[in-house]
């Protein structure tokens, strides 16, 4: 575990960075900055994809299938790459934006990650002994691979068609579906069912295991529809955008009947419990706001009124896989997540999702918004930031203490 704990410390410093980024911009937005806003979001997207969640779920699908690659030479030296190439899109995209070295650093850490899926299909021992968690694993490295054909793409993109084009949005959208619908839904998926899996209580045939997983995989497939409704594409789109959530739902209710029973394996006290119905509430979220998405008034509504979008982004990262990740941390004690410290970065986060979706739904019902949104909406960012920061330092101090007591 103490593996775990350096690598996932690093990840931690990273989330604690990404917060800085998104309480500057917040601040911008309330009191101007001298600061080009987009290269800042660039920095602040980038850096909380790959340096936050990626990092996250790489070294704790790392720790259930790759032990052994965890501890070596080669998993260091290749998780140290990545998160300098990330240390480094922290400092270029704010200063010069999506050009030449940004780029150079993004297309660096994508051949971190291929190689990365080459020891995860290479090296894994477990195929037989977690089959449902091996199977959700390779489903969410194959939609990892599948998410870096977008940047690949998007220089071509930005120069010959213009980030005016529809083809620019539909090549950014692409990327984040199949990050956050693919690579980190599926990854969670796997990590709950390696969890009942390696207590030895799952057992599941191997039809079984191949259906879930070719019906959660279809349904991401199919998923992406969804992000190009905003085109106002023929109406059978939008039928097929809702098959994706109905398959997506079917999927996650046959894990949830599948999973039920093994519960116990989860939770092992009230405070494990309280994080663990909180995934589940945000997994029941995101169903939700797909659904809306693939109606036509509500996909309107989602690409003309930007709050809703960034608001449901928010719900599904920092409501959903973030909690995840901690609630990991906490459950195999990699660190020691205090209740107060995590309550006051998740009511930030709830003040500030709940203030974004107010200015939104003003927006939409024709309403004045307050003037002091802006200032409301950055102090509510602050306490969330607050609570990021003591959960890095409460990891800062169990590693490095022990360190000096130690010595």
């Amino acid at each position: 575990m103490k593996f775990v704990r350096r690598y996932f410390y690093i990840a931690l410093l990273m989330w604690a960075l990404v917060a800085t980024y998104g309480l500057t911009l917040r601040y911008h937005l309330w009191h101007p900055l001298p600061i080009k806003y987009a290269y800042w979001l660039h920095a602040h997207s980038h850096a909380a994809f790959l340096g936050w969640l990626h990092s996250g779920f790489m070294i704790f699908l790392a720790w259930a299938f790759l032990p052994d690659f965890m501890q070596s030479k080669a998993f260091r030296r290749l998780y140290a790459f990545m998160q300098l190439m990330v240390a480094g899109m922290l400092i270029s995209f704010p200063l010069q934006g999506y050009k030449a070295v940004s780029i150079t650093l993004l297309s660096l850490f994508l051949l971190g990650t291929y190689v990365w899926a080459w020891y995860f299909f290479r090296k894994n021992r477990f195929r037989e002994t977690y089959p449902l968690a091996y199977v959700l694993a390779r489903s969410a490295i194959i939609f990892m691979l599948i998410s870096s054909l977008s940047p690949w793409a998007l220089g071509p993109v930005m120069v010959f068609l213009g980030k005016q084009s529809i083809w620019y949005n539909l090549d950014v959208y692409f990327y984040l579906h199949f990050q956050y619908n693919g690579w980190f839904f599926m990854g969670m998926l796997s990590l709950l069912a390696y969890l009942a899996e390696r207590e030895g209580k799952l057992r599941l045939s191997g039809a079984t295991v191949k259906k879930i997983n070719r019906l959660l995989f279809a349904a991401v497939l199919l998923g992406y529809i969804t992000n190009t409704l905003w085109t106002e594409p023929p109406y059978y789109f939008h039928a097929l955008a809702l098959v994706s959530v109905v398959l997506e739902a079917w999927g996650l209710w046959w894990m949830y009947r599948i999973l039920k029973p093994h519960f116990h394996l989860f939770v092992r006290d009230a405070w494990e419990r309280y994080l663990f119905r909180l995934i589940l509430l945000g997994l029941a979220g995101k169903i939700v706001f797909q659904f809306m998405a693939s109606c036509p008034y509500f996909s309107h509504l989602a690409y003309t009124i930007r709050d809703f979008i960034i608001g449901y982004l928010h719900w599904v990262f920092l409501g959903t896989y973030s909690v995840f990740l901690l609630y990991l941390m906490q459950r195999e004690k990699v660190f020691s997540l205090r209740r107060w410290a995590f309550h006051v970065f998740f009511g930030g986060y709830a003040l500030m999702l709940s203030l974004i979706f107010l200015r939104g739904t003003l927006i939409w019902l024709k309403t004045p918004v307050p003037q002091g949104m802006p200032a409301w909406i950055f102090w509510a960012t602050a306490i969330m930031f607050t609570g990021i920061l003591i959960i890095w330092y409460d990891a800062h101090r169990t590693l490095f203490g022990n360190r000096r007591s130690r010595s």
